[in-house]
């Protein structure tokens, strides 16, 4: 039984709305940054809907190549292809009259894409060296950690298909939007892994608990659970302090000498807007780096940016040798 715990208004709101879209057997779209629990939002949907008794299958669409997108959800006839000896289910099937749960749906090639919004509009599919449409009853959840308007606006994204899931919109906004959510989450985490760890829990300085709940959570809930597992591990019955802490270091920002410093006004307007943009870009590119520990697939979609639109501004400030 999923429970999702917060007690901030934001969080309040969101959880009224998953149970407005529970009642509905329409599709949901969740998006959040990396780390909120998007994945625990859909199952509460799929928990309260009338499909609760079926399954919930989740897939994860970063980690489906283009070639296999139509075997791995539709399946496959024997001899279908080399190598297919056997008949095999995809995980439509395996859904059936359950939720499919589509994460990073943003992922899918314009190819995949294609075919997923058709097999949404008509609900059936045909497996790989099958002769025969097959009727499917499954509901569709989606999750995405990126804009997917900015993402169909700049082409990498199918308008129709944005649409198609946007039935229902939910917006998980991240912990550093809603920190009421922090002191619950935390003990929750804390309780739950001292009795899965047989270890006593862990007391806090009034200088940790305030740099706890002033800390932006760049990885969010996920980063929270990980710091009240490591706690436990390394400091189980003991009192923690600010420097017991595993938390990112904040990026320093140190000012340009003052020589440096060019007024704006004794330059023309477009070389300093050039300026003030690069500064920006590269800060940005930095921080963003450090808060996903180099991951730049991470950082990308995290920014709001296609990948390889990412990889080009690194590239251009000279921070791909990482």
């Amino acid at each position: 039984m999923v429970d999702i715990l917060g007690r901030s208004r934001t969080h309040v709101r969101l959880l009224d709305m998953v149970s407005a879209a529970a009642t509905h057997d329409v599709e949901v779209l969740i998006q959040g940054p990396s780390g909120v629990g998007k994945e625990l939002y859909a199952r509460l949907i799929h928990e309260r809907s009338q499909r609760a008794a079926h399954a919930f299958i989740p897939v994860n669409c970063g980690a489906l190549p283009a070639e296999l997108f139509e075997n791995e959800l539709f399946g496959h006839q024997s001899g279908a292809f080399t190598g297919a000896r056997t008949r095999t289910q995809g995980l439509v099937a395996e859904a059936e009259h359950g939720t499919l749960f589509l994460d990073e749906v943003d992922a899918l090639p314009l190819s995949a894409q294609v075919k997923l919004l058709r097999f949404i509009q008509q609900k059936e599919y045909r497996p790989l060296g099958a002769s025969r449409m097959q009727h499917s009853d499954v509901r569709i959840i989606a999750a995405t950690n990126t804009d997917l308007l900015q993402e169909a606006r700049a082409g990498h994204f199918r308008f129709d298909l944005f649409f198609r899931l946007r039935v229902v919109p939910l917006e998980v906004p991240p912990l550093s939007e809603r920190p009421e959510d922090i002191a619950p989450l935390l003990e929750h985490f804390l309780l739950r892994y001292a009795a899965e760890y047989g270890r006593p829990t862990v007391t806090f300085s009034d200088a940790a608990l305030e740099r706890l709940y002033t800390y932006p959570w760049p990885g969010n809930v996920r980063e929270l659970e990980n710091c009240a597992r490591f706690l436990l591990c390394a400091h189980g019955g003991a009192r923690v302090d600010v420097s017991d802490l595993p938390l990112l270091p904040e990026p320093r920002r140190e000012p340009p000498p003052a020589d440096a410093v060019v007024p704006a006004w004794r330059e023309p307007f477009q070389e300093a807007k050039r300026r003030v943009v690069e500064a920006f870009e590269r800060a940005y590119l930095q921080e963003s780096l450090v808060a996903h520990a180099g991951n730049i697939a991470a950082a990308a979609r995290a920014s709001g940016k296609h990948r390889r639109a990412f990889f080009e501004l690194m590239r251009r400030h000279g921070l791909t040798e990482r």
